[in-house]
């Protein structure tokens, strides 16, 4: 059976963000935060705390496909209304156009008012989000623009992803990173949150071989979403990410997960490398490396001093 666990660490090497691209979001980052300071200084407002998250935080992050965008979630904190009850805070939407304000004009492409945050474009295909908070009784409450002030704790999110992998060492986090260039190859409806959560709940290691850890995975993630179709957020407020799927959508995602387990057995399977990779490729693209042909076992052969001599029994040959 063909063991694809270098095959793997070559696509982890090729999926994982650049120094050159991580480079970028970090010196973009700390551009913006300096241009919303200095917004929030020339109108006399308290200044903002910063808190990155997200993928890029968790050390998730992959290298996306030609025609898509890396990020990074900067969130921002808005200080001075812990003691003010949250019916008086100041509106979602004025919070979102301040955001939008102190970073017009920082890129080509005018900032994205997005209801969950606001999105700086920058030309390299990256974007940088800003979703916006405030602490109120050690609990972060979210800035949607059309839904107010919700619960949701990033910090919360990402502290629990980092003690998961703590546990179970450094195998969980290559196995999201297969899982997203997967999701993003076959343009599964899956979010890298959903993603995340379901590998790290669903983990079982396998030393020395990604291969058979990540069938692992997904075979255990096939498992529970066939009794329950559940992906609960594990911190504040515990919603379930999957409450609105259509039974199409829902469909769609266990038909996938079944072809990427199907094809990680013909893989492990397979005596020839080549093949093996083959169906890999087919599940993650040209990202994956092709492997080498494995030469055919020669058959031993029995060497005599005489040569044999046939059995004279009476029958014809």
């Amino acid at each position: 059976m063909a063991d694809l666990h270098k095959l793997f660490q070559k696509f982890h090497n090729e999926v994982i963000l650049t120094a050159a691209k991580q480079e970028d979001l970090r010196r973009s980052r700390d551009a913006l935060r300096s241009k919303i300071k200095k917004w929030f200084l020339n109108h006399e407002k308290l200044q903002p705390s910063f808190c990155w998250q997200g993928s890029f935080a968790m050390k998730t992050v992959i290298n996306p496909l030609p025609d898509g965008e890396y990020d990074l979630d900067d969130g921002i904190y808005l200080n001075g209304y812990d003691g003010i009850p949250k019916e008086d805070w100041i509106a979602t939407s004025t919070c979102h156009n301040w955001i939008v304000d102190a970073t017009k004009g920082h890129t080509t492409v005018p900032p994205v008012n997005k209801d969950t945050c606001v999105r700086v474009i920058y030309q390299k295909s990256y974007h940088i989000d800003y979703p916006i908070y405030i602490m109120k009784d050690g609990i972060a409450h979210l800035a949607h623009k059309t839904n107010g002030w919700i619960e949701s704790d990033p910090k919360a999110f990402k502290a629990w992803f980092l003690d998961k992998n703590a546990y179970y060492g450094e195998q969980l986090r290559t196995i999201v990173k297969y899982l997203k260039a997967w999701k993003d190859y076959k343009e599964i409806p899956l979010k890298g949150i959903e993603i995340t959560i379901l590998a790290a709940e669903h983990f079982d290691a396998y030393e020395g071989r990604d291969d058979k850890c990540l069938k692992n995975v997904v075979d255990n993630i096939i498992n529970t979403l066939e009794a329950s179709f559940v992906c609960r957020k594990p911190v504040m407020p515990f919603e379930n990410l999957f409450d609105d799927f259509s039974d199409t959508k829902k469909n769609t995602i266990l038909s996938a997960l079944k072809a990427l387990k199907s094809k990680i057995e013909k893989a492990i399977d397979e005596e020839d490398e080549e093949k093996a990779s083959q169906y890999m490729i087919e599940m993650f693209g040209s990202r994956f490396p092709k492997g080498s042909p494995t030469p055919p076992q020669n058959s031993k052969l029995v060497k005599t001093e005489a040569p044999g001599v046939l059995k004279h029994d009476g029958r014809s040959a």
